[in-house]
């Protein structure tokens, strides 16, 4: 056989293996391109949303976010203003804005969109809902559920080892099996501040409610209740004294482990049921909610933000499979300054948080020397135990009420 007979067979078997592995190639670096630019408008699309999600409000809301816009106003998050931005944005950047069709087919991709409030979260996506127009009155589209708060809960009972003891555990049949005495059930925010409310049993085994309450988890003040009826912590049993340090170190170890997995089940929950609405419309990619690492979550609860799931959209070899996430930026915090009364000048004679540092009243009182100097929140400065240095002495002050003056 000739060389050029062999030349021309090498070619003939390498020359569709060249063809091939081009053409793969090319759809690759096509398909990297196209997912690097899907996750450029999906991240400029995060961010515009995050920016439109915050509302000023001209009074303080139920929580004090501690959010502060202009003066006298805060901020709060409005998580219907998020999704339609977030949306909006989407149907900009792929060129399908006004088309209704288009619009709505995209929205399949998108499983899950969660706004990450401070006590909670919600969570948009695909369901039925009932519209006033069309013939049906159904329309299938993304839409917001109620919000899912931070909650956790806990029992007190005896301790098996020694009846005289108490014990905190988070499963019921256990509490249940060694004298349940109390019920507690607890709000998180994304800092140390908290709603309490429970139940208790009294003598006689009847359940009555506790009082519902909201302070800083740490404070000794007002943290009674977690173990027990009582307001003060000088009238808790010997019993419950020893109790309370074991609660709040187990709060605190909660906090994180409950909001993430919140919002975890929340979004897993809409990811799953994603795929129900897809298949019908046709789209027969599997949507899974993917597995996040602890650190990464935990570096996303310090802030409020939207978190968005996007799936499924073709990339020639590939489907875009990615989760991306935006803060709110709230990054101008509320500060309430705090003052003792000086005898000699002040004109009131409790402990005061101001608005202001130019306030008469907090110019004329002892506000030096005092940890902290200011707080975020109303309700922290109502609670918080601030330490005043004296003489080389630390004089502990607890409480903080308004200042008549500044009116914060």
């Amino acid at each position: 056989m000739k060389l050029t007979d062999f030349a021309l067979i090498f070619v003939g078997v390498t020359l569709p293996i060249i063809i091939t592995v081009y053409i793969n190639v090319s759809f690759t670096i096509k398909a990297e391109e196209q997912e690097m630019y899907y996750k450029k408008i999906i991240s400029i699309a995060l961010n515009d949303a995050s920016e439109q999600m915050k509302e000023v409000e001209n009074s303080d809301s139920e929580i004090d976010y501690g959010y502060s816009g202009s003066e006298n106003n805060k901020i709060s998050v409005n998580a219907q203003i998020a999704v339609d931005t977030f949306l909006d944005s989407l149907y900009n950047n792929f060129g399908v804005k006004g088309n209704t069709y288009a619009e709505s087919y995209l929205q399949y991709f998108i499983p899950a969109i969660a706004i990450i409030d401070y006590n909670g979260v919600q969570v948009s996506s695909i369901e039925n809902v009932k519209e006033t127009y069309g013939s049906s009155g159904i329309q299938i589209k993304h839409a917001l559920k109620p919000k899912r708060y931070y909650t956790y809960k806990y029992y007190i009972c005896s301790n098996p080892d020694d009846s005289s003891k108490l014990m905190v555990t988070d499963d019921y049949n256990t509490a249940l099996n060694n004298g349940l005495k109390s019920s507690h059930v607890i709000e998180f925010t994304m800092d140390d501040y908290i709603t309490h409310r429970g139940t208790i049993k009294d003598v006689s085994g009847a359940e009555k409610d506790i009082d519902v309450s909201s302070f800083y988890i740490s404070d000794q003040k007002n943290n009674a209740s977690l173990v027990s009826d009582v307001t003060s912590y000088n009238s808790l049993s010997s019993a419950e004294k020893n109790l309370l340090d074991e609660v709040v170190s187990k709060l605190q170890e909660k906090r994180k482990e409950v909001i993430i997995k919140t919002i975890e089940d929340e979004m897993k929950y809409a990811t799953n049921n994603n795929n129900y609405y897809a298949s019908d419309a046709g789209i027969k990619y599997n949507f899974v909610f993917p597995t996040l690492e602890v650190d990464e979550m935990e570096s996303q609860i310090k802030n409020v933000g939207i978190m968005a799931l996007v799936q499924g959209i073709s990339m020639g070899n590939r489907y875009l499979n990615t989760r991306a996430y935006s803060t709110a930026k709230l990054s101008e915090i509320t500060r309430y300054y705090l003052s003792i009364p000086d005898d000699s000048a002040s004109k009131y004679k409790i402990a005061l948080y101001h608005k202001d540092t130019n306030c008469p009243e907090y110019c004329s009182s002892i506000n030096t020397n005092i940890t902290p100097s200011y707080v975020a929140t109303k309700q922290q400065a109502a609670s918080v135990t601030a330490l005043l240095k004296k003489d080389n002495q630390y004089i502990k002050l607890e409480g903080f009420y308004p200042c008549p003056i500044c009116n914060p």
